[in-house]
């Protein structure tokens, strides 16, 4: 009986420090002050206000396309840029008011380096360019989804253009034997 009562105490206090130090570990890891973590929507919400503060500027390549048309509108709307570029082959209209400030320049995509001007002076660019070979057969689509696209990029980047985005494909692959994603 005092051998069971001696093994009981002492599995009892192996057991009681366990539990201390486990309860010292979790408290140590459960540091749910409000005040060290913000929330992602805060984070951007921050990030933004100092984004806008800073008086970017920013262009769209391909704004009449699907992509484009959310993208534009989602600029629109979040007002993080003080100036916004449409770059494109035509002239958009628009009738909310909200679209009035916009800059479009027109320009000839088979003669992109007479339109260098077009790039200048952009701190970021957004390219939804694209097109599909039934449109524009597959030349046509390697020179709107690839070469278009690079030489924009080239001409941003000379303008002083720090950030290109480009609206591009899951599985794009230079190597790729499909010429779609091939391109992209």
């Amino acid at each position: 009986m005092k051998l069971l009562c001696f093994t009981l105490g002492k599995a009892t206090w192996i057991l009681t420090v366990t539990v201390v130090i486990l309860a010292a570990v979790f408290y140590y890891f459960d540091d749910t002050a409000s005040s060290k973590y913000t929330s992602m929507a805060e984070n951007i919400k921050t990030l933004e206000e100092n984004f806008r503060g800073q008086n970017k500027s920013c262009f769209i390549l391909g704004a009449s396309g699907e992509t484009g048309k959310v993208l534009l509108r989602e600029l629109l709307e979040r007002n993080i840029f003080s100036k916004i570029t449409l770059i494109g082959r035509r002239q958009l209209t628009f009738e909310d008011k909200e679209y009035e400030n916009l800059v479009q320049e027109v320009i000839n995509f088979e003669k992109l380096d007479d339109y260098a001007a077009a790039f200048m002076g952009h701190d970021v660019g957004y390219c939804c360019l694209g097109t599909t070979r039934a449109k524009a057969g597959a030349d046509g689509f390697i020179k709107v989804d690839h070469d278009y696209v690079l030489k924009s990029a080239e001409l941003a980047k000379a303008g002083g253009c720090t950030q290109f985005h480009l609206e591009s494909s899951r599985g794009a692959d230079k190597n790729s034997n499909f010429l779609y994603l091939k391109v992209k």
